[in-house]
């Protein structure tokens, strides 16, 4: 079904009759206006039937693309209470922010219990885009390209996302408004190079970019996140770094090869 039709959600959940609601749902990034369309007839069909059935919590999965251009000057780190600027930028930030917005004001209007998750770039297997899709790529003997999103990449496992969506989900208390799901070290493309040269030594490949880099790279965050919230309310911390997460998705892909399709 598609999340944007209201009546087919709604019966959905009549019919089901959910406790808590992840929301993950995107359209193709295509950065054109039918992104933010989508997004915000989404989540408000979501909240709509929060607020009407009373389920007990919904998860949002947000970006730290939200932060935009945000550069703190005395260096400390991105915290999820620091300002979001809201100037013209691409459709996935904006598309982004306004879910975040209704799901505050429902959240404050409503009293339907709302949490964000703030992903820095997440990676692993399932993914149709970036690191996974170009490794499955050049895997299938076709040209690969991997990339980082930001120069300097706290790159996060789907695994500890899974985490991190179970804990905000179903933790029996108040929560915050959002949290910044990222990594605790950040990357950069040569070391990119060395962990998928050591999971995959046979595999051609060169570092790419990010297909949307024209519209991204003025906007990409260039300060780390801060999870030390995340660790606090959700005893959550990632677990998987860089080399043992391209490991796994590598074993992952061939394992699979034989089901692989573009």
């Amino acid at each position: 079904m598609n999340v944007i039709d209201g009546g087919e959600f709604r019966a959905l959940c009549d019919k089901e009759k959910p406790t808590h609601v992840l929301h993950a749902a995107h359209p193709p990034r295509d950065e054109t206006p039918t992104v933010l369309d989508y997004c915000y007839r989404a989540m408000t069909n979501i909240l709509e039937v929060a607020k009407d059935l009373g389920i007990k919590r919904i998860v949002y999965s947000s970006s730290a693309s939200i932060y935009g251009q945000l550069i703190k000057a005395d260096g400390s780190l991105v915290k999820e209470n620091d300002a979001v600027t809201i100037y013209p930028t691409y459709f996935y930030r904006a598309a982004k922010t306004v879910s975040e917005w209704m799901g505050n004001f429902y959240k404050e209007k409503h009293g339907v219990d709302f949490v964000a998750l703030r992903y820095s770039s997440v990676y692993g297997p399932g993914l149709h885009r970036s690191i996974p899709l170009e490794l499955k790529k050049g895997i299938l003997g076709q040209p690969c390209r991997p990339f980082l999103t930001r120069p300097l990449d706290d790159l996060i496992y789907i695994d500890d996302v899974a985490d991190a969506v179970c804990r905000a989900l179903f933790a029996d208390k108040p929560l915050n408004r959002a949290y910044n799901i990222a990594l605790d070290k950040a990357y950069t493309s040569e070391d990119l190079v060395k962990v998928v040269r050591k999971a995959l030594p046979d595999l051609k490949f060169e570092i790419g970019q990010h297909p949307n880099a024209a519209e991204v790279a003025p906007h990409r965050l260039r300060s780390p996140l801060d999870i030390s919230l995340a660790k606090n309310d959700l005893d959550w911390a990632p677990k998987i770094y860089l080399e043992e997460g391209i490991a796994k998705l590598a074993a992952w892909l061939l394992e699979h090869k034989a089901q692989l399709r573009l």
